[in-house]
């Protein structure tokens, strides 16, 4: 197992023996102060302590902390201190005790001596760890404890892992926390549920700064493709030195901690009925072939290289060869048509022949679906459905810039006389807020800081111009069943799912409708993939579910081969489903 530099220089400090005097000016606790800013700040002062921990050593961020020996048993000052000083890194160990003096200053918050002068006056074993726990009152809690040893007794939950690969990083909370609006409807109350959720809120650090590293060494010493560390795995034994950085709190680990699988990987989705019939909605995360394109690589998103949509397209297929489902919607598919080299005939084409059988086809709408990079589209298992009148576009209104057109296609089951209609949508996304045009501001879809991002509005709108399409049976299949399906950029409470509740959509959820999601973003978890049926549709479910293969799993183990060495290309990548797309894909079976 390998750990940081400094955890090493740790764990050989508890075999120090004897103490000695040491001479105290200026207590460490005074220097810190009770509030965020060092009362002595640009001051010159003495004080002394026992080195506990060696951070970053060999970067320019190097230094170390020294804790007081003679607590002041004030809860609101914390009793160790940053000792910044590159030079002295090199020659201190954890155990020595010190006299330093220096400058005060805040190095990106926390309190730190510069400008160092010292002497080593003794030595002692490692001071035991402060027992801390999450959530906090305040933030300044954290601040009376900032530079000290923490043990943590309780189970934490993991909830990100975006920073895991680059950083050595992982988002530690007491349990899951949620997109505010996935639970509550925009304002005041998921404001203020957002705000006790960040007192939760505990960054874990691997101590070692270089970005990249190889290996990655959460969970247990080598992340790999088959050792994965997912959202909702629980942390426990958990110690470490607590530092402020310009991304707030984390804790320096002492040692890797234990992590524990508590949110195991399904290899499939739960088993449908051999008679009923699944819809399933899935953000395919930019798969483009670049066929159009005179140089198709770098497409203009998605695969880098052909190798990259090698590895791209056969985590997609495992995917959705395992989702047995009969009719699949597909989002951010390369909008560069349906011959032969397209990203959509290959997708399909792939697919088939790692079946072993011509099982799926097509949607192939005669009306053009926009000149946005990508598309939404349709596949179907040709034994047990059939294409029921003509696929439908709409690029009118919202879906003219924003949304993308939405596709709807009418479908018969061949073991029922019954028709129904599947609707494909990709709702504009939160990102990219509108900018001034001509001096004049779009407010209506400015950051409303209510939860719900930018472009609201052009969601609610397309909501309601879907539904009004849809009312107008636009594939000429006159049917009561009619099912909404795809990324609609909307949490569950917010206004755009609101919004088509109040027309009369059903919106499809497994029993309690909580707890389910199939994204996950800056530590929050939260849907933005829906399904909603009319009236009738909805009488028909039998199944919902989120199969949960991509949302919790670091970002690392997808397709990309950037940023990883050539041995992390291989231990960090499987052909499998795992991590084959950003979103989980939404399972529905009906009977009819």
């Amino acid at each position: 197992m390998k750990l940081s530099v400094f955890t090493l220089l740790v764990l050989t400090a508890v075999s120090f023996g004897a103490t000695a005097t040491c001479q105290i000016e200026t207590p460490v606790s005074a220097i810190q102060g009770e509030t965020k800013q060092s009362p002595l700040l640009n001051k010159t002062v003495s004080t002394s302590g026992v080195v506990t921990a060696v951070l970053y050593p060999d970067s320019k961020a190097a230094g170390m902390l020294l804790q007081s020996l003679t607590p002041d048993n004030n809860p609101k000052t914390s009793e160790a201190l940053l000792i910044a000083d590159q030079a002295l890194v090199q020659k201190v160990k954890p155990g020595q005790l010190l006299e330093v003096k220096g400058k005060v200053v805040e190095l990106n918050g926390m309190t730190a001596l510069v400008d160092v002068s010292s002497s080593v006056c003794g030595q002692q074993a490692a001071p035991q760890p402060v027992t801390a726990k999450v959530p906090v009152q305040s933030k300044q809690d954290w601040e009376a404890l900032e530079g000290q040893y923490l043990s943590f007794p309780q189970q934490l939950v993991v909830n990100d892992t975006y920073g895991l690969s680059r950083y050595g990083e992982v988002l530690l909370a007491d349990k899951r926390l949620w997109v505010a609006t996935e639970l509550y409807r925009p304002g005041k109350t998921a404001n203020t549920f957002e705000q006790q959720q960040r007192l939760a809120e505990l960054i874990l650090d691997d101590g070692i700064f270089k970005q990249n590293p190889d290996p990655v060494i959460f969970p247990d010493g080598n992340l790999s493709a088959g050792n994965t560390v997912r959202v909702g795995d629980t942390v426990h034994n958990l110690q470490g030195y607590l530092i402020e950085t310009k991304q707030g709190y984390r804790l320096v680990a002492a040692q890797v901690p234990d992590f524990k699988a508590s949110n195991a990987r399904a290899e499939a989705p739960k088993a449908k009925a051999a008679d009923h019939i699944r819809v399933a909605s899935f953000n395919v995360l930019n798969f483009f072939t670049g066929e159009t394109a005179t140089n198709p690589f770098p497409t203009r998103r998605g695969a880098t290289d052909a190798n990259e949509l090698k590895r791209q397209q056969a985590k997609m297929i495992a995917a959705l060869s395992r989702m047995d489902a009969d009719i699949i919607g597909l989002l951010e598919v390369e909008n560069n048509g349906f011959d032969k080299r397209s990203a959509l005939a290959t997708l399909v084409r792939e697919l088939n022949k790692t079946l072993g059988e011509e099982r799926y086809a097509f949607v192939k709408p005669e009306a053009s679906q926009g000149n946005d990079a990508i598309k939404v589209a349709i596949i179907y298992n040709q034994q047990k459905v059939t294409e029921a009148g003509k696929a439908a576009v709409t690029a009118q209104g919202p879906f003219a810039y924003g949304s993308r057109p939405p596709l709807a296609q009418s479908f018969q089951a061949k073991n029922t006389s019954t028709t129904f209609t599947v609707s494909i949508n990709h709702f504009k996304s939160k990102g990219s807020c509108p900018e001034p045009q001509s001096g004049i501001v779009d407010k209506a879809n400015a950051d409303h800081n209510d939860g719900q991002g930018c472009w609201n509005q052009s969601r609610v709108e397309a909501a309601k111009a879907l539904t009004a399409w849809l009312q107008t049976q636009p594939t000429g299949v006159n049917t009561p069943h009619q099912l909404v399906i795809g990324d609609l950029n909307a949490y569950r409470q917010e206004d755009p799912i609101y919004t088509l509740e109040q027309a009369g959509w059903v919106h499809l959820a497994p029993t309690g409708d909580a707890g389910h999601y199939s994204y996950v973003y800056k530590g929050r978890t939260g849907s933005l993939d829906h399904a909603l049926a009319s009236k009738n549709m909805a009488k028909q479910l039998t199944q919902f579910q989120h199969w949960a293969i991509n949302a919790d799993e670091p970002a690392v183990l997808d397709y990309n081969t950037e940023f990883k060495s050539k041995a992390q290309q291989q231990s960090l990548y499987a052909p499998d489903p795992f991590r084959s797309s950003d979103h989980d894909p939404v399972l529905i079976d009906f009977k009819f």
